[in-house]
Formats: C-alpha cells, sequence, structure tokens
C-alpha cells in the first residue's frame, strides 16, 4: 500500500525495514518494481481495462533477462537474445514500449505485439504505449511493464517501489514459501505488504483459465450434437 525506498536485498535497507532476523530473506535475490496503480490487466478482470497497472523493473532487471516471451519486435541479434532490451526503444510516434502477457493481451486488452493503447493520464494528451513483446504464461499477467527511465518521465509522482519479486534459494516447498510469505506480511504489516506464494497466483490464473476452456468445450460439444441430430 505505501512504497517502499529502503532496498530489502540490502542488508542496510533490511535493517531500516526491521528485517535483520530473516535469514532465509537476506540470500534472496530481490529485484525491485515501481508502480502506479490502475486496473487489473488480468483475465480475473472481466472487463477491458482502460488505465491498466504499470510497473517498471530495476534497470538491472532488463540485463538479467527473466522470463520467457511468445512473441516480441525485436529485430537485431541482441533484442531477439533479450527481448527486455525493446522496454529501451523510442518510436517516431512518441508511444512508449511496455510488454505485458501474452493472455493478457490477447483476451483482456484485445491487442497484439505492435499494438498500441492509449490511456489518460491527467494531462493534456492520453499517453500512447506500444507493446513491444508479450511474456509467456508469466506471474505478471495483471501489470503492463514499462522501463525505469520511461515510467520515472511519465509519472514523476509515483515515487519508490511498491512490487517486489522475492527468489529465495533456502524456500524448497511450498509450505516453506507460505512461511516466509507470512513472516514478511507480519514483519511489514504497517505498511500494508501482500506478499503472495508465485505458484499460487498462477494457480489462480490457470484456475479462471481453464474454467473458460471447459465451457468452451462444451459448447462446442453441444454444437457438434445438435449439428449432427440436424443432420440425421
Amino acid at each position: 500500500v505505501l512504497p517502499l525506498h529502503h532496498d530489502p536485498a540490502s542488508p542496510e535497507g533490511r535493517a531500516a525495514l526491521g528485517l535483520e532476523g530473516m535469514p532465509d530473506l537476506a540470500e534472496a535475490r530481490i529485484v525491485r518494481f515501481r508502480m502506479k496503480p490502475g486496473e487489473d490487466a488480468s483475465c480475473l478482470n472481466l472487463y477491458r481495462p482502460t488505465n491498466p497497472t504499470i510497473i517498471a523493473p530495476e534497470a538491472g532487471f532488463i540485463e538479467s533477462n527473466r522470463f520467457t516471451f511468445a512473441s516480441s519486435m525485436a529485430e537485431s541479434d541482441a533484442e531477439r537474445a533479450n527481448p527486455w532490451l525493446l522496454l529501451r526503444r523510442e518510436f517516431d510516434d512518441g508511444a512508449v514500449p511496455v510488454v505485458a502477457d501474452a493472455t493478457s493481451m490477447q483476451y483482456v486488452l484485445h491487442v497484439g505485439v505492435g499494438d498500441t493503447f492509449s490511456i489518460d493520464t491527467g494531462g493534456e494528451r492520453p499517453l500512447v504505449l506500444r507493446f513491444v513483446g508479450a511474456l509467456r504464461d508469466s506471474v505478471l499477467q495483471g501489470e503492463l511493464i514499462m522501463s525505469e527511465d520511461a515510467f520515472v518521465r511519465q509519472f514523476p509522482q509515483q515515487q519508490g517501489y511498491r512490487l517486489f519479486l522475492a527468489d529465495a534459494p533456502s524456500v524448497r516447498s511450498l509450505d516453506d514459501a507460505r512461511t516466509l510469505a507470512g513472516l514478511v506480511e507480519r514483519e511489514l504489516q504497517p505498511l500494508g505488504v501482500d506478499a503472495t506464494v508465485t505458484s499460487e497466483r498462477l494457480a489462480a490464473f490457470h484456475q479462471v483459465e481453464n474454467t473458460y476452456l471447459s465451457t468452451f468445450q462444451a459448447l462446442g460439444g453441444l454444437g457438434l450434437l445438435l449439428g449432427t441430430v440436424g443432420l440425421a
């Protein structure tokens, strides 16, 4: 709920946040994201968002080349090897490059790679976003991802970091992950932290997608049956 200005990946940041006594978190690799709150762009939202949530990772995240892309606007060998570099591309029409989950783009936002999407930021002109890449089955299905430099230019009023991805090597089971998530929530309760296990977040997305697929299969089977009876 409240942005964090201290880095939980550093000893100094953990001390400032009161997390010194958590060795599992001390060993974790943590990536911070800036955030402009908005509407959920995942399959959990039944309506097409007009002002989706936008996040921006630290600069080092782009070089780390995490996640898998389903498609992108990559043209150079460097961009094909690491499509996150597309977030630094500049377009002649002034559109800001963003990356989103392929499922969100197709079924929620109804856009494809290369398409644009305009949002109202309260300025004289709407902000035009261009989708330069689509992630395959990611935990970031509910947000649009922008470079940190572009985010700071477009949303200077959004200070600090409000979304964090933590990869803890000491967590070896789902129970361990839930225990660590509970500890983080308890220690950072005054800041309104909500910690979620990534496997459970993905499972929630898949449950909705599987429900849609089951419904389409049932309707398709009914249509086939009616067609067969009609033909007979």
